[in-house]
């Protein structure tokens, strides 16, 4: 089948790695089986998982030996763990059992709505002169492939160069396997606790309190074209710099296609904002949303491409980042499963700072333009 034509469920393998949720993964497998009928489901978890309710809901089982998680931190007396490893074992088992010429990759928590993400598969054809190293570009989540991050330690947004979305991903076979296979697994738990360690205490992690070397976003990423282009190299997450990024940004539009639901039809039911990215609140306007994919699609790739979305939201980013802000306490104040004290939260703190936030960024934005006129 050339690869200009339509794909078929048939020539599809999809890969759902991770640990079993009693309640997502058979309602991910059911979809997956609903949206892609023929397609090959492979489902790549650990030794002594409970599967009772997932028989006959994929085709092939893979069971690996749990290589471990580490605590990462706390949040409201919740445990945060790093589970890179796991996703990264997990994910290339199951890859190696996947016997299709293209293969999808998700989280054993995700729901498909649609299989419109394959219309997005042959778009987007044109590529910059630098850093082409797939066959055919992967098809990549809007959450959470980065462009900056807001750097608590400094108080300031920061380029986050290589942070490419680890949700899921679609393409041909053989470029998810020369995304992940010969990337390795990491030693813990130096590695999430990088910034922690004596010689490193001196550098700013730019992700505030999780002192992991990269993120597994960044480290998948950042892994990939570093083994393959000479020219890149980061000692860690805090090493970046605009010489980094512009790599970066070649790298991500030569070899990857970055979809928003409204494009993909994938969410993640823990969080359902990813119905909707804009509920993120201002993180939105520091993802590669489609929109900013288009513009670097145009600007490396196609100087002729006519941009589809709308960018009028983008042209003032302080003032689309208060609005945005806003407009997330007021979707956690309606939210149907939003308990009573995150409520009350948003209605005596998130709302008002919000709210005086969004009106300093206007009256700012007017002092500017009578001072220009």
């Amino acid at each position: 089948m050339a690869e200009s034509e339509s794909i078929e469920h048939k020539n599809i393998s999809v890969i759902v790695q991770g640990a079993i949720n009693r309640k997502e993964t058979p309602e991910c497998l059911k979809s997956i089986r609903k949206i892609l009928p023929d397609s090959e489901i492979i489902l790549s978890t650990w030794d002594g998982e409970e599967l009772g309710n997932l028989y006959g809901l994929y085709d092939i089982l893979v069971l690996n030996k749990d290589p471990g998680s580490v605590l990462m931190t706390e949040f409201s007396h919740k445990k945060v763990y790093n589970n890179m490893n796991r996703q990264l074992l997990s994910t290339k088992e199951g890859l190696k059992k996947a016997t299709r010429k293209f293969a999808m990759k998700l989280r054993s928590d995700l729901i498909l709505t649609d299989d419109k993400f394959l219309r997005y598969f042959n778009e987007f054809k044109e590529r910059g002169q630098n850093y082409n190293l797939f066959r055919h570009k992967i098809l990549a989540s809007c959450l959470y492939t980065r462009f900056n991050i807001k750097c608590s330690n400094l108080n300031k947004e920061i380029y986050i160069p290589f942070h490419i979305s680890d949700w899921w991903f679609f393409g041909l076979k053989s470029d998810l396997e020369k995304y992940f296979l010969d990337t390795q697994l990491v030693v813990e738990p130096d590695f999430t606790n990088y910034f922690e360690l004596k010689e490193n205490k001196a550098k700013i992690s730019p992700y505030g309190k999780p002192k992991f070397k990269f993120s597994p976003e960044q480290y998948f990423g950042y892994s990939c074209f570093s083994r393959n282009f000479d020219d890149i190299y980061m000692q860690d997450a805090s090493d970046t710099n605009d010489d980094l990024m512009e790599k970066f940004r070649q790298c991500l539009v030569n070899n990857f296609i970055i979809l928003q639901f409204d494009q993909s039809g994938i969410y993640l039911n823990k969080y359902q904002f990813s119905k909707n990215e804009k509920f993120v609140g201002e993180q939105f306007i520091d993802l590669y949303n489609f929109y900013r994919y288009e513009s670097e699609y145009k600007k490396y790739c196609d100087k002729n491409y006519k941009i589809k979305t709308d960018g009028k939201f983008f042209k003032n980013p302080d003032l689309a980042s208060a609005l945005l802000k806003l407009y997330k306490h007021f979707y956690k104040l309606i939210a149907q499963d939003s308990p009573l004290y995150l409520r009350i939260e948003q209605l005596i703190i998130g709302i008002p700072f919000s709210s005086l936030k969004l009106l300093f960024v206007f009256f700012k934005n007017i002092r500017n333009l009578l001072i220009e006129n």
